[in-house]
């Protein structure tokens, strides 16, 4: 702006002078003068603001009106050439604060006092001009001081909103881009490290679902100063959208205690946060990246963050994961997984197996449990643990979970039409919590009338960390299939966060005890004390109960004596296709059909 005033100004002169107001010798000045003007505007325009000291500003244009002034004492008649008020109209280019504004004019007014002097006009003339320019000078500078001043507030004002959230007054994500591009360039001229920390807050959807947004925004708004007064003065504290929050670390001496600063981050959210509607516990799974590469970019240690938060998340709510080169490898990984998986569905890539599900205590199959498969052509076999948390993520899970209910409506009438099931056998399906909205229900009641099924012939199955997830949308897709009559089933029993309050508030059918506690029957009596005690609730409830993973004739026979009513494993066979299972049931047993009568045991778990 300085520069294109100063510009102006001179520009103006040398009109002036092409003017119709007589020549004179002062021409030569003012022409002179003039380009001075443009040269410092163009210094100005083209120098580096954040390189050119404000004081050596100063200094130059102060330099500036001194020689205007000197230049114009070589005028003939001064007092009487218009071409004079060229000399106090630069001030008005003075883009600063009043102060300084009406400093540079009172210069002004001393050179040009001067400069009439030294012309030895008349006093009187030289007087009044010399008055009226001061007044003209000093009133200029003011306003323009007042604002430019103002101007600036307005600017200090836009860029503060442009670079802060406005919930917490924390930077954001565009603050943050910024912050860490400059602790960057830091650590290239001091040397060390810079750590980056992305922080997201377990379970906060279902504050959001359960309480309201204002709810969530009081939590958010809450958790922003703990995190601040877990770090230290010079870090960098963001929230860069949601409920994920940013932190940066400048490392200049390498020496950063990461396991304090974790401890200090677990400890903001180790009190619970009183709100409007009671007390909410938090938590946060926590991705860290370190920077060592000179060529790092925001983008890249963004990106490698990420990678570890994700990985966080997916091991344990509540984990701390520091980026590495195998994680790296994960996320490549993950990434392919993710490309494929977007066509997989369409180019009938996936398929389903069935394990059968014995009566322990009669010995018949009585049931089936459905298994996702995917076999890329590009990937290979790849398991559900590892593409189904990227579906979920990418939003493919409900066009996954629509085609197998369908296919497993279709795969159990085509068994129930040929008579190789009788009517009580029943078909087990694994649900996303994300599949579970509204029209779950509906989706589900469409397949089964489809295919001529009562509701009792497909079985759903959920994890109790979708029961956490105690959303009303969650909550109103559980009671429609309730009500529907498609039994639920609690998988996984005992591995996640057991309640008892979830066995009376929703309407569950059966439990899966979890092969991690059938395996240890054998071996520890205090696993036996608890899935006994596991199978007397569900007797007293009424719940049917499964157990899983059995590999042995041993384990077998414990809970058959401990009047487990249901079983499956690799004891008695390893997930096959439908038509396998369709032989199996016939009487025509596959190559993979085992059974503990034959000793022949597989490995590891369904």
């Amino acid at each position: 702006m300085l520069g294109v005033l100063y510009m102006s100004g001179g520009s103006l002169g040398i009109a002036w002078t092409i003017l119709p107001h007589g020549r004179g010798e002062g021409d030569r000045v003012v022409i002179t003068m003039a380009v001075l003007a443009i040269l410092v505007g163009v210094t100005l325009e083209l120098w580096p603001r954040d390189r050119f000291p404000l004081w050596a500003l100063h200094t130059v244009l102060s330099v500036v009106q001194v020689v205007i002034g000197v230049g114009y004492s070589a005028v003939p008649d001064p007092a009487n050439d218009l071409r004079l008020f060229f000399v106090w109209a630069t001030v008005c280019a003075f883009f600063f604060p009043p102060r300084i504004a009406v400093a540079h004019g009172m210069w002004t007014g001393v050179c040009l006092g001067a400069a009439l002097t030294a012309a030895e006009a008349p006093f009187a003339v030289t007087g009044l001009i010399w008055l009226m320019t001061m007044s003209a000078v000093a009133a200029v500078g003011a306003l323009v001081g007042i604002a430019s001043s103002r101007m600036r507030t307005v600017q200090r004002i836009l860029h503060a909103a442009a670079v802060h959230d406005p919930l917490t007054g924390l930077l954001n994500r565009r603050g943050f881009t910024s912050a860490l591009d400059a602790a960057l360039a830091e650590r290239v001229r001091l040397g060390g490290s810079v750590l980056v920390l992305l922080i997201d807050l377990d379970h906060f959807k279902i504050v959001n679902d359960t309480y309201g947004h204002q709810v969530g925004d009081a939590l958010l708004v809450e958790v922003a100063p703990r995190l601040r007064a877990a770090v230290r003065d010079e870090d960098v504290v963001a929230r860069m959208g949601g409920d994920e929050f940013a932190i940066i670390c400048a490392d200049p001496s390498d020496r950063l205690d990461l396991d304090a600063l974790v401890d200090r981050l677990q400890g903001a959210w180790s009190e619970p946060v009183v709100l409007s509607c009671g007390s909410l516990p938090l938590s946060g799974s926590v991705g860290v990246v370190r920077s060592h590469d000179a060529e790092d970019s925001p983008a890249l240690l963004l990106r490698d963050a990420d990678v570890a938060l994700y990985r966080a998340k997916a091991v344990q709510r509540g984990s701390v994961v520091v980026y590495d080169e195998p994680l790296r490898a994960y996320a490549d990984r993950a990434a392919a997984v993710d490309v494929e998986l977007r066509g997989a569905l369409d180019r009938g890539e996936l398929s389903l197996a069935f394990q059968p599900v014995v009566d322990l205590q009669t010995g018949p199959v009585v049931g089936a449990e459905a298994l996702l498969r995917w076999d890329s052509p590009t990937l290979g076999r790849v398991h559900p643990e590892e593409f189904v948390p990227i579906a979920e993520d990418r939003g493919l899970i409900n066009d996954m979970g629509r085609w197998v209910i369908e296919e497993c409506c279709r795969v159990l009438s085509g068994w129930r039409s040929s008579g190789v099931v009788d009517p009580t056998f029943a078909l087990a399906v694994n649900v996303s919590g994300r599949q579970l909205s509204p029209g779950f229900a509906e989706t589900v009641a469409d397949a089964l009338v489809r295919h001529d099924l009562p509701p009792y012939a497909l079985q759903i199955e959920i994890t109790e960390s979708v029961l956490l997830d105690d959303s009303p949308t969650t909550a109103r897709a559980i009671a429609d299939l309730g009500a529907l009559g498609v039994p639920l089933v609690l998988d996984d029993f005992g591995t996640g966060f057991s309640s008892l309050s979830y066995l009376h508030r929703f309407p569950l059918t059966g439990l899966k005890v979890d092969r991690s506690f059938v395996i240890a029957v054998t071996t520890s009596p205090r696993q036996r004390a608890l899935v006994g005690a596991m199978l007397r609730m569900a007797e007293a409830l009424g719940l049917d109960v499964v157990a899983e993973g059995i590999e042995t004739p041993e384990v077998a026979e414990i809970l058959r004596s401990m009047g487990c009513s249901r079983a499956q494993g690799y004891l008695w066979a390893r997930p096959m296709a439908d038509e396998d299972f369709a032989r199996l049931l016939a009487g025509d047993r596959p190559s993979v059909w085992l059974t503990s009568r034959t000793g022949a045991v597989g490995s590891g778990s369904p």
